[in-house]
């Protein structure tokens, strides 16, 4: 206790030496303090955590860095690990999975032209009607095709009738060929008295050479008479279809009339009608093209695929079709035939071939025409139109890619409906 004291008392002095008080005034106020006994007590420490949580205090700073580190890196290996299969799956794509965005639906489009010619009397359709086969679709006025009816009608009456006066002519021509007959056995039965007589000499030279010449005249008349009962026979052998003029009046009879039945322009099967800008009055030509018809039943998906997309693509490989109007809906098809070229685009100038200029590093693939059609049509989606735009993926044998493809492309035929 006096060395506290003690040391006390010197840190005043040497406070007050600094503050610049007298000595006196030091002692005096030395004098006056009093010394009171002091027990310290000792101030309470921290509490020890335990050693738990200690530990895991003192090692906190350094775990949260590695978590850090440890995170990023498996960023980093997941990032390269999705873009090699990024890079790998192209070319496995290609090669067992090809697929085709932008193909599109044709079928058979059909031009219905008239057979004859002549102005519009009835359209009895409208545009874009569904029609069966054999409905009609627009008459043309049937006037004058009447009166070629009633015309080569009258030529066939005309025919029979020539044939049926030449049968009755044949018992004339058989009576006309007997008389020459008769006439050339007297001419000859004169002719062998005449030379009878001119050899004796009782008869003159001009008269032997009249019964010569009248016996030669006969003789032609027997031919002529022959002749013409052949040609008589021959035009009216038969009053039917077998007679020549029969059959070529028949045959005029047969086109009138069938020109006639084409006044009514009938559709060629089951279909639509499209692209009708008929009017009544409105003349048509004979082969001219009036409306369009499409046939549904010959429907099929057209798509372009490159050339390293078709490297195992055959006839009949399975397809999967999805259209831009059933989003998300697969339909089963099959591949029909593979187009056997494309239009090179190669150039000629004076008969000769023209060099490529094209200067690109990467020049665009060439893509040729897959043709796929639907396994089952009566699946096929009603509101798919002509030139309706489809996605088309080949799958030439099973396995993982396709199966994966299947899958991307479903998930993009929804996202597509979301347009």
């Amino acid at each position: 206790m006096a060395q506290a004291q003690a040391t006390m008392d010197h840190k005043d002095a040497v406070n007050a030496d600094k503050a610049g008080l007298p000595a006196i005034g030091r002692a005096t106020n030395q004098s006056k303090v009093v010394n009171i006994p002091v027990e310290r007590v000792a101030e309470p420490g921290p509490t020890p955590l335990p050693a738990t949580v200690a530990a895991e205090a003192a090692a906190a700073p350094t775990e949260a860095p590695n978590k850090s580190r440890r995170k990023a890196k498996l960023f980093g290996i997941g990032l390269l690990v999705t873009l090699g299969g990024v890079v790998a799956w192209y070319p496995l794509a290609d090669h067992y999975a090809p697929f085709a965005s932008g193909a599109s639906i044709t079928a058979q489009v059909t031009q219905v032209a008239p057979r004859v010619a002549g102005p519009v009397k009835h359209v009895l359709i409208s545009d874009n009607a569904e029609v069966k086969a054999g409905q009609p679709l627009f008459e043309i006025d049937d006037t004058t095709f009447l009166m070629d009816v009633a015309q080569a009608r009258g030529q066939l009456d005309q025919a029979m009738n020539n044939v049926t006066s030449g049968v009755a002519a044949v018992p004339a021509a058989e009576a006309k060929l007997a008389q020459t007959e008769v006439a050339l056995t007297i001419a000859q039965q004169e002719l062998e008295r005449a030379t009878q007589l001119h050899d004796k000499g009782l008869l003159s030279q001009a008269k032997f050479n009249t019964a010569d010449a009248n016996a030669r005249t006969a003789a032609l008349n027997v031919e002529a008479a022959k002749a013409d009962l052949e040609r008589i026979k021959a035009s009216a052998s038969t009053a039917d279809a077998s007679n020549p003029n029969v059959r070529a009046a028949q045959a005029a009879v047969d086109k009138a009339e069938f020109a006639l039945r084409n006044t009514t322009v009938l559709a060629p099967a089951d279909g639509y009608v499209s692209n009708l800008s008929l009017a009544e009055g409105q003349f048509v030509a004979a082969g001219t093209p009036a409306l369009t018809f499409i046939n549904p039943k010959t429907q099929m998906v057209i798509a372009d695929l490159r050339e390293n997309q078709l490297v195992n693509v055959q006839p009949g490989d399975k397809a999967v079709v999805m259209f831009e109007a059933a989003p998300g809906k697969q339909f089963e098809a099959t591949v029909d035939s593979i187009a056997w070229g494309i239009n090179s685009g190669r150039t000629t100038a004076n008969g000769l071939a023209q060099s490529s200029n094209d200067t690109r590093w990467f020049p665009p693939a060439r893509k040729i025409p897959v043709r796929v059609s639907i396994d089952d049509m009566s699946t096929f989606p009603a509101n798919v139109r002509l030139g309706s735009e489809a996605s088309v993926l080949i799958v030439p044998e099973d396995g993982i890619v396709p199966t994966i493809a299947r899958g991307l492309m479903g998930i993009s035929g929804l996202l597509s409906g979301l347009n």
